[in-house]
């Protein structure tokens, strides 16, 4: 049987970085600002973004930046990026502000997550916002696949 180069390269990768895949649960309102931390900076496509109404979720995949790899001394001016899944549990209602028009081919980049009440608010660029309103919070974050490397850090004003 031949060996495959490919799987022994993400072997490699995972190695010499030390790379984990993160496979998060966050439950209290506390945790929200550890999720809105890591997804930060994350690229949506918008048709990766669906409501499964039977579940009542909200699920999407995402280009997430690894911000938590960045002055890790990993490599200088090197930077990763990992595709990234989200689900929201206990959604009972969602509202898109600013979505109606807009192409849903378009990328758009998460700027930060916020709470009100019993609202997850999801700020995007373009001036876009998804209002879940959730019950319970249960949300998990899972890393899909493997980092890879980018040169370009996003940049705040």
């Amino acid at each position: 049987m031949k060996s495959n180069n490919v799987i022994k390269k993400k072997s490699n990768e995972e190695n010499d970085y030390n790379f984990k895949r993160l496979k998060l649960k966050f439950l209290e309102k506390n945790d929200l600002k550890i999720f809105s931390s890591l997804c930060q900076d994350g690229i949506f496509s918008i048709n990766e973004m669906i409501f499964d109404h039977n579940e009542k979720s909200f699920i999407a995949t995402f280009s997430r930046f690894c911000w938590e790899f960045v002055d890790k001394g990993i490599k200088e001016n090197k930077y990763f990026r990992v595709v990234s899944g989200i689900r929201v549990y206990n959604v009972k209602n969602i509202k898109y502000e600013n979505l109606k028009n807009i192409d849903s081919s378009k990328f758009i980049n998460l700027l930060s997550v916020d709470i009100n009440k019993n609202n997850l608010i999801l700020n995007f660029s373009s001036d876009i916002t998804i209002k879940l309103l959730i019950g319970k919070i249960k949300i998990f974050l899972d890393d899909l696949d493997m980092p890879w490397p980018t040169g370009k850090k996003p940049f705040h004003k």
